[in-house]
């Protein structure tokens, strides 16, 4: 089984862009921290598609704290200079809760909330 949940803020404000076919996508990156210590994290590199990608992008900007599910995705390339395999993970995601949004000051936020 090939289940990933990330519980995290985004690095920065996702863009939507548009495949050569199409295809609406956008590239983000969440920072999760670690549950050993606090001041440290993993960076995610993630990716959605179409309605999903575009959520994403109208919804949430940098900071906005996201629970992200879906699928380890790992690829390879050629390194030119030392003729090595890389491999490249990536999160491809198929839901997303948006919670916590740190740029908006509303008191009907329950993460501000009293």
């Amino acid at each position: 089984m090939n289940d990933i949940k990330l519980l995290g803020r985004l690095t920065d404000t996702p863009e939507l862009k548009q495949s050569a076919a199409g295809r609406a996508y956008a590239w983000f990156t969440v920072a999760v921290p670690r549950r050993n210590n606090k001041d440290e994290a993993d960076f995610i590199r993630c990716v959605a598609f179409d309605k999903l990608a575009a959520a994403i992008c109208q919804h949430c900007q940098k900071g906005r704290q996201v629970l992200a599910t879906g699928r380890l995705q790992v690829s390879t390339s050629m390194d030119e200079d030392t003729k090595r395999i890389r491999y490249h993970h990536t999160v491809v995601v198929g839901s997303t809760h948006f919670l916590h949004d740190p740029n908006r000051a509303n008191a009907m936020d329950p993460a501000i909330a009293a």
